[in-house]
């Protein structure tokens, strides 16, 4: 019996252990950074966004010390700059923190129990710093020794050691502590009778506080985020063994990296965490969800998905448009010759050389005589601003349709499209990004409802590669994935013209939805994650209208059109479900992409047609997407067969340096001569060069 009940206790111990623990390491010390040439009471700690600046306010100073870091939040390369003085409003500065692009600084005074305000005419420059404001503290504390803020300011936090306690305000103005009002607190005393210093994770979910007697960093958990009435203690991490006497902690951006100020040896101390706020070994990692960078790389995908299927219509209705300008006579063939450094669209312009067949589309080797082809090169770039939750997002997109169709009838056209695309998008700042390939297939076609209302439609499948880094601050711990997808989407529009003297004036409604499944992966490096399956759901209305006309000239004709559109984004979602590696048994899940969109859409473009063979077309669009940030999008086409059987064709290539150039093809009894041309555009150092190729068939 004995026996058996010691069996079964042995299990119980073990699954405890091992199957319900969500132990993540603790905070690993790395190395310390010497303050005493500059203060030998260091007492506050703050750095910048990015980790290139540091901050230390002292009691013997009586002053902000500024330092720089050639490698964000990494002391080691941490150097002096500049001081800034605040003997005039504390002679005993024991707390500060900034606004968010430190335009503003908070200076916790301990002798005036005070927070002073000043503004900063260069954000995080203390030199350009000038005083504003105090609000008065010493009716909840008379010995503050820490100070915090949550994201928007609208909320601040006090702890001191003589109530010892963390107090919460409230500031009707996000961080002008002139408008800031008592509301709570909550009591320390339990975990340490001397709190000196206080910081939280991003979503205010955890809260930190020194214990300076204790030689610890004590956590705290609240179910509420910023709201100190609904936190709860969970562990402390012994500082002792690296800071004797601890005044203050502050976290990197991600919450991968912990610093703690010293007052005893004049030292900040860096320690790496092995999964953001993980500080105890009570820790459990963060939401990932929470996690910016992390929030940033899944909204990228997700954009991402939704973007390229409605290119891929875009190019259709497009081309649509512009046979409906033609009076559908199928005469019309967009030609433009795209290189691209990107190997999946590199493969793709290779099969569309300028050849002196006078079929620069690849499409018309194989399609019927009766059959129009056409081909479409587009760039697009924007960017989605940063939020509380996610990081910002800068997007580079390139596309190459190629196409064919056929009038069936008087009332009705059918067509095919392909396009290949890339899309690279950068995350945040430490070089997080998202570069997508993507290939689609469509079916596309256009009914005549009269002679003035037309319903056009498309129904395309695609395909998805994307290579995924995620890079915390600092530069240091890189994690690595590739994710694959698939999709199906559609899209139907109805327009009717109607003439006003030499315009046409088109009001037109569209619906675009699509449907996209991207495959569970694995991220390879530290603090890694995985990723289920996820699947996207877009569907978006839009109202607009299209003013064009034509100018007759003596040997060419311009066709000019302007475009308005409103779009609503009003029924896109996607569950995103995660889980440490490091724990197989907690996951996490979110819906992204719920809320509705608002986005307006204006644009202007031409084509030119000159008697000699000479097509040049071009559009530009910009999109704003309300509240979160644009998109620009660039157009272009061009082409000229001329009669002595010479074809030209307008290049653009690249992925960041984009280049223009000029490829001229004739052949000459039996022989092809090509001539090739090519120019950057976005390149600091600008490059140019030619090529001669010479080539036969036997």
């Amino acid at each position: 019996m004995k026996k058996l009940l010691g069996t079964l206790f042995l299990i119980i111990v073990l699954s405890e252990t091992f199957l319900t623990s969500k132990v993540f390491a603790e905070a690993t010390f790395v190395d310390s950074f010497d303050v005493s040439s500059q203060e030998i009471i260091p007492l506050g700690l703050a750095f910048n966004t990015d980790g290139t600046k540091m901050f230390v306010a002292g009691g013997n100073g009586d002053d902000v010390n500024e330092y720089t870091l050639s490698t964000g939040f990494d002391i080691s390369t941490a150097s002096f700059v500049d001081s800034f003085d605040v003997s005039s409003e504390d002679l005993y500065p024991s707390g500060l923190t900034f606004n968010n692009d430190g335009t503003k600084m908070f200076v916790l005074g301990s002798i005036g129990d005070d927070v002073n305000e000043y503004t900063l005419s260069t954000g995080f420059d203390v030199s350009t710093a000038s005083f504003v404001d105090s609000f008065d503290v010493s009716s909840q504390e008379t010995t503050p020794s820490g100070l915090d803020f949550n994201n928007d300011g609208t909320k601040m936090f006090v702890v001191g050691g003589n109530g010892d306690d963390v107090n919460e305000y409230k500031l009707s103005t996000g961080f002008d502590v002139s408008t800031a009002s008592f509301v709570d607190s909550f009591d320390l005393s339990s975990q340490d009778a001397f709190p000196t210093g206080i910081d939280f994770n991003t979503d205010g979910t955890k809260m930190f506080v020194v214990g300076y007697y204790g030689k610890d960093v004590n956590e705290y958990k609240l179910s509420t985020g910023f709201d100190v009435s609904t936190a709860v203690f969970v562990d402390s991490y012994d500082v002792s063994s690296e800071d004797d006497k601890p005044r203050e902690v502050a976290f990197n951006t991600d919450g991968t990296k912990m610093f703690v100020l010293e007052t005893n040896d004049d030292k900040v101390s860096e320690y790496t965490l092995s999964c953001a706020y993980g500080v105890t070994s009570s820790s459990t990692c963060d939401d990932p969800s929470t996690i910016k960078e992390v929030r940033g790389l899944i909204d990228a995908q997700i954009e991402t998905a939704k973007n390229f299927a409605k290119d891929s219509s875009a190019s259709a209705f497009k081309r649509l448009s512009i046979l409906r300008a033609e009076k559908h006579d199928g005469s019309t063939s967009q030609n433009i010759d795209i290189n691209f450094q990107n190997l999946a669209l590199a493969q793709l312009a290779d099969v569309m050389p300028v050849s002196t067949s006078g079929k620069l589309n690849p499409l018309q080797k194989i399609i019927p005589d009766d059959w129009a082809t056409w081909s479409e090169g587009s760039v697009s770039f924007g960017k989605i601003g940063e939020t509380n939750l996610s990081s910002a997002q800068d997007m580079t997109s390139l596309g190459i349709s190629i196409g064919a169709d056929k009038k069936v009838n008087e009332n009705k056209l059918l067509g095919v499209v392909l396009r290949v695309g890339n899309n690279d998008v950068d995350v945040g700042t430490y070089g997080s990004s998202v570069d997508t390939n993507a290939i689609s297939l469509s079916l596309y076609g256009s009914n005549s409802l009269n002679e003035d209302q037309f319903l056009d439609h498309i129904i395309g499948v695609s395909l998805l590669n994307s290579d995924i880094v995620r890079k915390n601050s600092g530069n240091t711990n890189t994690q690595t994935g590739d994710r694959d997808g698939k999709q199906i989407f559609s899209s139907l529009k109805f327009s009717r013209e109607f003439e006003y003297n030499d315009m046409n004036i088109t009001p037109k409604g569209r619906m675009d939805g699509s449907f996209t499944h991207l495959n569970a992966y694995t991220e390879i490096g530290n603090e890694a994650i995985k990723y289920n399956d996820q699947d996207i759901v877009s569907l978006m209305t839009s109202l607009g209208m299209m003013i064009d006309g034509d100018i007759s000239l003596e040997n060419s004709i311009v066709k000019s059109r302007v475009n308005l559109e409103y779009g609503k984004d009003f029924a896109s979602s996607s569950k995103v479900v995660t889980r440490y590696t490091s724990d197989s048994y907690t996951t996490y899940s979110y819906q992204a992409n719920k809320q509705d969109r608002d986005i307006l859409t204006a644009g202007f473009g031409f084509d030119f047609t000159h008697i000699q063979g000479l097509t040049i077309s071009a559009d530009y669009q910009k999109q704003k997407i309300i509240s979160e940030g644009s998109i620009d999008t660039l157009l272009l086409a061009a082409s000229f067969v001329s009669k002595r059987e010479t074809e030209y064709a307008m290049t653009l290539e690249g992925t960041d340096d984009f280049a223009v150039g000029l490829n001229v093809a004739k052949n000459i009894n039996g022989f092809n001569f090509t001539i090739e041309s090519n120019y950057t555009l976005m390149s600091e150092i600008p490059e140019y060069g030619g090529n001669l190729k010479i080539s036969s068939k036997f």
